[in-house]
């Protein structure tokens, strides 16, 4: 009877941990993060998070997660096991935790795998503890204690136990470590880096305006706008002076991805230089309407006085006349005079009375006018006034 029950007992405790021990239709798949490792010390740059998951359901997408937050989810194939890469770029020094999560294509989500990371140098980190060698241990193996009589057997003469011999394990020195081969895992090739969408917003600005860029990225190592390292997913504002063509790149070990958003600059007009025209002016002065009143005047003698004549001209010029001078000629005689305007472009002038030797005579008068940039008339006429005796 007591054996059965034992037997019962061990029966259903076998049951139990086999139970324990299969898969469970909720369990998610399990991740592990390949890079970095736990305890990692980065420098401040991008950085190639990796990691795999595994379960019989198929993986359907593996996530990143850095402090919490999530960086970038990737979709996977539904293969049993997937691995997946993502860009990160630290914004600052500091101890970071980053964790890997998994879904199955049920939906179901496994646990978290996490490593804590310290990225650049961080002020007041404690120093690595040194390495303590391991001790040697000594393997004492006790001596059982000596079982009581079974109950008598059909012949009711019980056999005394013969006790078991006492034995001490040698001292155990470890053995040096050997090198060990690398534990080869499966893994699924690695993904091509793949530009989802890159583009820039507005496409056209007019001169001192900024336009956004935004992109997403999957699958991708490391991500660079124009060499600059950036996250998978961002935008960035830009405020270009002259039409400019942006280069987004995302590297992988599968392969690399590149893709171009330009944004064209409406620049400001050039001004239009105002030419004023000029007029060059190389040409002298009009003169006309010459004219002398009286045209006969009586020169000085014993008995009279004699009379004077008035000339005029008619003078104009578009930059303007500057003067205009009356030459005159009588016998031997000669002169000049600056005449006088008079308004409407007439001059004048009195020349006379003259006194002559030899009357009657004739007075000979020309005119030269110039304008006020220097251009001057030949000699214009000449007219004639008659100039008599005197008759007293």
């Amino acid at each position: 009877m007591k054996h059965t029950v034992v037997c019962s007992a061990l029966l259903i405790l076998t049951a139990l941990l086999m139970a324990s021990c299969g898969p469970s239709a909720t369990q998610g798949p399990m991740a592990w993060l390949d890079q970095p490792l736990d305890g990692a010390k980065l420098p401040l740059e991008p950085q190639e998070l990796t990691a795999h998951a595994s379960d019989a359901d198929g993986v359907a997408s593996l996530e990143f997660y850095v402090n919490g937050a999530l960086l970038v989810r990737s979709p996977a194939a539904g293969e049993m096991l997937e691995n997946a890469t993502a860009g990160w770029n630290p914004s600052a020094p500091g101890v970071y935790t980053i964790a890997a999560r998994a879904t199955d294509s049920q939906g179901n989500t496994g646990p978290d795998s996490v490593v804590i990371v310290t990225v650049g140098e961080v002020e007041g980190s404690p120093a690595p503890s040194p390495a303590v060698p391991p001790t040697e241990e000594i393997v004492t193996q006790e001596t059982p204690s000596p079982r009581p009589p079974s109950s008598p057997g059909p012949t009711g003469t019980p056999r005394p136990p013969t006790p078991r011999p006492t034995t001490t394990a040698p001292t155990v020195t470890p053995p040096r470590p050997s090198p060990t081969r690398p534990i080869a895992t499966a893994t699924a090739p690695a993904r091509r880096a793949e530009i989802a969408y890159f583009g820039a917003d507005p496409s056209t600005i007019n001169f001192g305006g900024c336009s956004t860029l935004s992109w997403g990225v999957d699958y991708a190592a490391a991500i660079y706008l124009d060499g600059e390292g950036v996250y998978d997913h961002d935008t960035r504002q830009v405020c270009p002076a002259t039409t400019t063509i942006y280069t987004l790149s995302a590297t992988s070990a599968g392969g690399d991805d590149q893709a171009t958003a330009t944004v064209t600059v409406i620049e400001e007009p050039t001004p239009t230089p105002i030419v004023t025209a000029v007029v060059v002016d190389n040409i002298p002065p009009y003169v006309s309407d010459l004219d002398a009143d009286p045209a006969s005047i009586m020169e000085i003698g014993s008995q009279c006085s004699g009379k004077p004549t008035t000339v005029s001209v008619y003078a104009e010029d578009p930059s303007g006349v500057a003067g205009v001078r009356a030459y005159w000629t009588l016998e031997s005689q000669s002169g000049q005079v600056d005449m006088t305007p008079q308004g409407g472009g007439v001059y004048k002038a009195v020349l006379g009375p003259f006194d002559i030797s030899a009357p009657p005579g004739n007075l000979l008068v020309s005119f030269v006018a110039w304008d006020t940039v220097g251009n001057s008339t030949p000699y214009v006429g000449p007219i004639t006034v008659a100039v008599t005796s005197c008759i007293g």
